[in-house]
């Protein structure tokens, strides 16, 4: 009995093992689709540009607006400043981030350039929705999209390494997990059919 639970156990954790990479796999998909992307940004010149519709997955956008610092905060993760703020006519619905404190010459911007995604698609936007509700009462819509501020198309080495690192490394633990045994079968079954005859 217990050595039917550890063997279920030990192929529980590879599967979730498998599970784990591929998932990191594919969130890298994306980010190499921008990075590979045009480095001419698409122009969002009102709200009403800004619909699911026409950017649903991630995109290099230039968005005409101005800079509103009444809901801005700073949020610390992984030892990094990151602040979060605004941009009129957009309110609620454009959350943007900079890894620069704004300054009070960021006011006479009229555009901003970066990267945008859907909101609920953004890494850890779940805390960043309560923080807005815990420090201003406010909700961010169903529909509000992410800018990371400055974030251009630009492929980077260790990116793509860490792909290939990955993949690599996925195809590896699926043989050592579960196609090893079947590749030294085949290869004895061989081996004794030849020495047979």
């Amino acid at each position: 009995m217990i050595h039917t639970l550890v063997r279920v156990g030990i192929f529980a954790l590879k599967i979730l093992l498998l599970a784990f990479v591929a998932v990191m796999i594919v969130l890298q998909i994306p980010e190499l689709r921008y990075d590979l992307g045009s480095s001419r940004p698409v122009e969002i010149a009102s709200p009403e540009d800004l619909t699911r519709e026409r950017f649903p997955g991630v995109h290099f956008v230039s968005v005409a607006g101005k800079a509103d610092f009444e809901k801005a905060f700073v949020y610390q993760r992984y030892g990094l400043s990151f602040t979060y703020f605004h941009a009129q006519p957009y309110g609620m619905r454009l959350v943007i981030r900079s890894y620069d404190a704004p300054a009070e010459e960021w006011k006479g911007f009229e555009r901003f350039l970066g990267k945008l995604r859907p909101f609920d698609r953004q890494p850890f936007s779940y805390k960043i929705r309560d923080i807005h509700r815990d420090l201003f009462q406010m909700e961010i819509p169903e529909d509000a999209f992410f800018l990371g501020l400055d974030d251009v198309p630009r492929l980077s080495g260790w990116q793509v390494g860490g792909v290939i690192f990955a993949g690599l490394l996925w195809g590896g633990m699926l043989y050592a997990f579960f196609l090893h045994r079947v590749v030294a079968r085949r290869f004895a079954q061989r081996f004794r059919n030849r020495k047979n005859h």
